[in-house]
């Protein structure tokens, strides 16, 4: 008489991010040797995810990246690895799929008896796990209603590596590689049948020394990857992180015309969702015997899918008046975007606010020098789609040219790639338990009058009037669901007379 199924349901949650401050001081360094440092680029990156009953154990490594002039004024660049672990508490089991997220919130240096840098990590944590739901889709010998309900599911996931090279002309002799900066931007993200499209830019600046003078490199190139899924259907909602996930740079040429190689791997992670609706029983109603109905309900996350933008954003870095006027500009090793808010504004356009910072290398009339700069921006930016109404964004540095104005100010110009993700709340409310009673008494007058409660429901006609819904509704033809507080329900009956 009542059919009950199982539904398989993924949920999705964050849990509260966590700060975790990383420090390194290098071993065996001659202090006396660094004259002044220019610059500390700092990129962090997650290794390992453990996940245990009400944590995730995240294991990760720090890259610092110094630039500085030795006591004979000469650019050097080192690279430091500091390996860090970090608990990030939540509603965790042990079970769960998850994925890690790290952003560096701050970085510093400081240079006096010791070289000590640091950096502020920002981590955060999401999990999916499978569940399973027992809710009534079908009955007979009783009238039903039935509902549309939406439940989100996990179809699958993959992760590969593609590797990537360039190479470019630099018609010198390269003296020292200062630093290689390597930013991931994804473009690109969508579901066919049996797998995905991904696409994704990598931007690559190096900064070297050459004839004695700083100067820089940029590379852009673009990947794309085909990727079989199985399960997966056109129209799936795609996730895709792309991180870089190596690097590193080979000189090549000869003797005062070097080439400047850049190679690495990007690692791909792929993720398919779907969010299905299921059709289930609402309500039942029988004429003879009184039913017990138990509800449950459940909140979910419905993953609606990313989209990619590319903005522009300018600031000015302005010297203080104890400095000398910039001269010419040099590099800027580095650039971080850190996204402090994002939402959906009233007309329907995605907001986007937060801050660069960028380390410009200049030349004075002292020699090198450098500033520190953090940009603030407020991005609005409107799409074709409408946004989700709750979005995650992460924006991505793809560019930074910095160029001396007036003596004491830097105008910047950069680009960002901007990958906003979309999320819906729903509620699936649906019947779990259906018990028969006993025979219900029987209204048997020739005719019943009902007044409406506001919000009443066909149902509720039926239980009041031990009728059939078809029975009420061909005797008034102008109901109107739900009713309102006082609307009149006449209803006649046939009546035996012996």
């Amino acid at each position: 008489m009542f059919d009950f199924d199982k539904l398989s349901v993924s949920k999705f949650y964050v849990a509260p991010s966590v700060e975790r401050v990383v420090e390194f001081s290098p071993p065996n360094i001659d202090m006396q040797n660094i004259a002044k440092v220019l610059s500390l680029a700092v990129e962090a990156k997650c290794n390992s995810q453990d996940v245990y009953d009400g944590y995730a154990q995240i294991g990760g490594r720090t890259n610092f990246r110094l630039t500085y002039l030795d006591k004979e004024g000469t650019p050097r660049g080192v690279d430091y690895n500091a390996d860090f672990t970090v608990r990030v508490d939540g509603e965790f089991i042990a079970d769960d799929n998850v994925t890690c997220t790290i952003k560096v919130v701050e970085s510093d240096v400081q240079a006096t008896d010791a070289l000590m840098l640091s950096a502020v990590l920002e981590v955060t944590v999401c999990g999916q796990r499978r569940e399973e739901i027992e809710a009534l889709t079908d009955a007979d010998q009783c009238y039903k209603t039935m509902r549309q309900i939406y439940l989100p599911s996990f179809i699958a996931s993959k992760t590969t590596v593609a590797p990537f090279e360039d190479e470019q002309e630099v018609g010198g002799e390269i003296s020292a590689v200062l630093g290689l900066n390597t930013n991931c931007s994804v473009k690109r993200a969508e579901a066919i049948d049996g797998g995905v499209l991904a696409a994704a830019n990598v931007y690559a600046v190096v900064t070297y020394v050459e004839g004695g003078d700083i100067k820089q490199r940029e590379f852009t190139l673009q990947l794309e990857e085909e990727l079989n899924l199985d399960g997966v259907q056109e129209g799936d909602s795609i996730s895709v992180q792309a991180n870089v996930k190596s690097s590193k740079i080979i000189l090549q040429g000869v003797t005062d015309d070097n080439v400047i190689k850049v190679e690495g791997e990007v690692q791909f992670r792929i993720q398919a969702y779907r969010c299905s609706q299921v059709e289930v029983v609402e309500d039942i109603f029988t004429l003879a015997n009184e039913v017990e109905i138990t509800r449950e309900s459940a909140d979910y996350v419905c993953f609606d899918g990313c989209g990619f933008f590319t903005e522009s954003v300018t600031g000015t870095a302005v010297l203080g008046d104890n400095r000398a006027p910039v001269l010419e500009i040099n590099a800027t090793p580095y650039a971080r975007c850190y996204t402090s808010k994002s939402f959906v504004d009233e007309d329907g356009k995605l907001v986007v606010e937060g801050i660069v910072n960028t380390d410009i290398i200049y030349t004075d009339e002292n020699g090198y020098n450098s500033i520190r700069t953090e940009i603030p921006f407020s991005l609005s930016i409107a799409s074709q789609q409408p946004f989700s109404r709750t979005v995650k964004v992460c924006c991505t540095v793809e560019s930074v040219n910095a160029k001396a104005r007036r003596e004491r100010e830097i105008d910047v110009d950069l680009r960002l790639g901007v990958e906003v993700c979309g999320y819906s709340d729903v509620t699936a409310e649906y019947i779990t338990a259906v018990e028969v009673g006993e025979e219900k008494p029987q209204n048997t007058s020739g005719i019943s009058l009902y007044i409406a409660n506001e919000g009443d429901e066909i149902l509720d006609l039926c239980k009041a009037l031990t009728a059939m819904p078809e029975e009420i509704t061909a005797q008034n033809p102008t109901l109107q669901f739900p009713l309102k507080e006082g609307d009149r329900v006449i209803y006649f009956r046939s009546i035996n007379i012996a």
